[in-house]
């Protein structure tokens, strides 16, 4: 599974009622879910969501869900006791909660116990020191391929600011701007992909629409989700331009120039064959005008 396949992630803590449909695709427009034993669950409903998320497995091991799903444990003693659970491998991988330097040792060590992939999350301090992320990139590159995304934790980050983040305004215009500019110029360089932060404002989705496209320009081609209703609007946003298709087809045509002019706009292959690639994978996964489907061919 790649980052961009998928889309827009929902989070749905494991006490949901309606969790197995959710992953039967009662949602036809969902491609992936995290199921949250984190904070989502308050501490007194801990040992019903242990209860509820081991009957899941169980059960999820005889079904064949239609998306994919990752489990984000409480802490490093919880995935411990989630790998070892019967029905463990109906999973796709496990969305680490937390991840920092005094930590990820811990995280990694159980990691390196199995084959699931994971994806951890940045939402501490550190996020705002691009030398510790530099290091963290370090220590997590042996698990490149297994690391699907590294997640921002955006509201934990804020609140170590005291802060919330704008009814009005992008993540790029308040303070998490300048850590998803950090975190996606130390990670995408490496090879890894970074997901977008939540939107928390699941009503705006007109701001919602506007942030998508700057994750987009920042390389951010996946996103949190807390809202059935957000979906669809990121999944949108990430279906390309014909005029986008088209040049990315042109770039990567095996006879294309060094250099040629289309609509206006310099296009240069040797420099924008990933941004080519990246837009046929999203016509491929979340479509495009049905006249050039049938044009697309995936690099």
């Amino acid at each position: 599974m790649t980052a961009i396949a998928l889309g827009a992630t929902l989070y749905i803590p494991v006490l949901r009622p309606n969790l197995l449909e959710i992953c039967l695709g009662s949602n036809p427009e969902l491609r992936s879910i995290v199921v949250c034993l984190e904070d989502s669950i308050r501490e007194d409903e801990l040992d019903a969501a242990r209860a509820r998320f081991a009957a899941f497995l169980l059960t999820l091991s005889s079904i064949s869900p239609t998306i994919t799903i990752y489990v984000r444990p409480r802490d490093v003693s919880m995935l411990a006791w989630m790998v070892s659970m019967p029905g463990i491998d109906a999973i796709d991988g496990f969305v680490l909660p937390k991840v920092e330097s005094s930590n990820i040792s811990h995280w990694l060590s159980i990691m390196a116990g199995n084959n699931n992939a994971f994806m951890p999350t940045i939402e501490g301090a550190e996020a705002f020191n691009r030398s510790v992320l530099e290091q963290l990139c370090k220590q997590l590159q042996p698990f490149c391929e297994r690391v699907t995304a590294i997640r921002i934790g955006g509201n934990d980050i804020l609140n170590i600011l005291g802060v919330r983040r704008s009814k009005h305004r992008t993540a790029y215009d308040g303070p998490l701007g300048a850590v998803i500019r950090d975190m996606a110029a130390t990670f995408i360089p490496a090879g890894f992909a970074v997901a977008a932060p939540v939107f928390e404002h699941y009503a705006s989705l007109d701001l919602l629409r506007e942030e998508v496209e700057r994750d987009i320009e920042h390389g951010l081609l996946t996103k949190t989700a807390i809202h059935p209703r957000q979906v669809g609007v990121i999944h949108e946003c990430y279906q390309p331009k014909v005029c986008e298709l088209r040049e990315a087809q042109a770039i990567l045509e095996s006879d294309a120039r060094a250099v040629f002019g289309s609509q206006g706009s310099m296009c240069e292959p040797a420099t924008h064959r990933r941004w080519a690639g990246n837009i046929l994978a999203r016509a491929h996964i979340f479509g495009i005008d049905e006249d050039v489907v049938s044009s697309i061919r995936v690099a």
